[in-house]
């Protein structure tokens, strides 16, 4: 039986995510709570049967993977790491918004299609997502693929499966540690345009 499920979840989450400064691709690692955290949902985890799995190779991510993975050969995946956010990365969201206004949407959230300076385009961001999400479906055929990655990430790839508009992919985040099911069968049906 073929599910052509993801399971993605976001990593653990950062000292960072909680003084509301932007990573983007910067290798910031997971607090140490949040990596117990994650430690104590690794048997709910192993209930999920997810073979293989993969984890961007960020430490936040990879660090993650390992806390609730133990016994799984973890697959380090670059494809998997969060967008390059250029000179963004480490500066306070609040003085970005307020040097770059036009990289920002009217309900106050991050315009995906706004590149900032130095860093990844949305088209090249989706492409190597929608790569991964390709290689992962045909995975999906024999076995249950997981990927541990990042917020931007996994809302960008809700996006590139037709689930989300580009003006929505800020719209909310990904709880941390959550194991959420990406339906891969539009991507084996080709349905998935190119945008």
């Amino acid at each position: 039986m073929t599910s052509h499920v993801l399971t993605v979840v976001r990593h653990a989450p950062t000292a960072s995510n909680g003084a509301r400064v932007f990573m983007g691709s910067a290798d910031v690692p997971a607090t140490a709570e949040g990596l117990r955290s994650a430690a104590s949902r690794a048997a709910a985890f192993r209930d999920l049967d997810c073979v293989p799995v993969f984890a961007s190779p960020l430490a936040r991510a990879w660090e993650t993977a390992r806390a609730l993975f133990p016994d799984a050969e973890l697959r380090s995946d670059p494809r998997l790491v969060e967008r390059d956010l250029g000179e963004w990365a480490g500066q306070p969201q609040s003085q970005v918004r307020a040097e770059f206004p036009q990289a920002f949407l009217s309900d106050g959230t991050m315009d995906p299609r706004f590149t900032p300076p130095g860093g990844e385009a949305l088209d090249a961001f989706e492409a190597r997502i929608r790569s991964f999400l390709e290689d992962a479906a045909e995975l999906g055929e024999t076995s249950s693929p997981a990927a541990v990655s990042h917020n931007g990430w996994i809302r960008t790839a809700h996006h590139v499966l037709g689930l989300i508009a580009v003006e929505q992919i800020f719209a909310e985040g990904v709880p941390f540690l959550e194991p959420i099911d990406l339906d891969l069968r539009p991507l084996t049906a080709g349905r998935v345009a190119s945008r």
